[in-house]
C-alpha cells in the first residue's frame, strides 16, 4: 500500500491505533517499524508501506489503519476460517456512543451530522422504536451495568429549562438541562465511567453540581465547534478516527 508522509507520521498513527512501537531503525532503502503484537511495517523510500506478521495480526492492522483513514471495516466474511468465537469477539469489540439530549431538535441534527462524519455508530432513544420496554428499561438495556452495547457517552446539554432555589427566589433562575438529561447523564457516567462521557454544553446554563471532573465541552451557535476536543477524547476512549473525517465534521 500506499502511505503519504513519513516515518514520524506512521508512528504517530500506530501510537493512534493503540499499538506500542518496540523499535523503530532506519534500514536504508527503508524504514522499519516493529510493534509490541507483532506486526513489522517496511516504510520504503518510494512511499510503499509493506505490513508483515502472522495472518491474524496483519489483518487486524491493516483493517484498523484503513478505518483510520476513513476506509469501510473489513467484513468478517473475508477470513473464512474465523471461528464463531473470533467473529463474536470481534462484533463485542464495535464501540457505539450514545447520546443523551433535550429539546433541542437543531442541536440534535447537528451532533448526528457531526458523529456520521466522524464515522461513528451511535444510539439515541428517540430514533428507536424501544421495542416495547419503556423509556427506563430502555436506557438499562443500553447503558445499564450489565450491559456491553455502549462504550462512550456525550450528553447534550442545552438550555431548555428555567430553575432556580428556593431561598433564592426567581430572580435567581438561571437556564438549565432538561432533568431527563440529567438523570441519563448520571446513568452514562455511574455505567461506562466519566472518562468515557462528554458533555456538550450550548451558551450558558446550570451546570450539575455532582458532575464536576466530567469534561465539559462548550460551544455556542453550532455543535461542530466542540469537534477538536471531542474528537480527541473519542481517540482517548478508543475511537479510531482518521484526520480527514475530524477535518470534514469541523467544516
Amino acid at each position: 500500500m500506499k502511505f503519504e508522509g513519513g516515518y514520524q507520521d506512521l508512528e504517530a498513527i500506530v501510537g493512534a491505533l493503540g499499538r506500542s512501537i518496540e523499535s523503530s531503525v532506519d534500514r536504508g532503502s527503508m524504514h522499519q517499524i516493529k510493534t509490541s503484537d507483532g506486526v513489522t511495517l517496511n516504510l520504503y523510500r518510494t512511499g510503499t508501506l509493506q505490513v508483515q506478521g502472522s495472518p491474524e495480526v496483519k489483518q487486524s492492522f491493516e483493517s484498523d489503519f484503513g478505518q483510520y483513514n476513513g476506509e469501510p471495516p473489513v467484513a468478517q466474511e473475508a477470513n473464512p476460517h474465523a471461528s464463531p468465537e473470533t467473529l463474536a469477539a470481534s462484533v463485542s469489540q464495535q464501540k457505539q456512543v450514545f447520546v443523551v439530549h433535550g429539546h433541542d431538535e437543531t442541536a440534535k441534527e447537528q451532533l448526528e451530522l457531526v458523529l456520521h462524519k466522524l464515522g461513528v455508530d451511535h444510539f439515541i432513544l428517540a430514533n428507536s422504536s424501544g421495542g416495547g420496554l419503556t423509556i427506563i428499561e430502555s436506557l438499562e438495556a443500553k447503558i445499564g451495568h450489565n450491559s456491553s452495547a455502549t462504550s462512550f457517552g456525550i450528553v447534550l446539554m442545552t438550555p431548555d429549562d428555567m430553575g432556580y432555589p428556593l431561598s433564592g427566589g426567581v430572580e435567581a433562575s438561571q437556564p438549565r438541562a432538561r432533568q431527563n438529561v440529567v438523570l441519563e447523564m448520571g446513568m452514562l457516567m455511574s455505567s461506562i465511567g466519566r472518562s468515557n462521557v462528554a458533555i456538550l454544553v450550548k451558551g450558558h446554563l446550570e451546570r450539575p453540581s455532582d458532575a464536576d471532573g466530567v469534561l465539559y465541552i462548550p460551544f455556542n451557535h453550532h455543535v461542530k465547534e466542540t469537534v477538536p476536543r471531542l474528537a480527541a477524547r473519542l481517540r482517548e476512549a478508543g475511537f479510531m478516527l482518521s484526520p480527514e473525517r475530524i477535518s470534514r465534521a469541523s467544516s
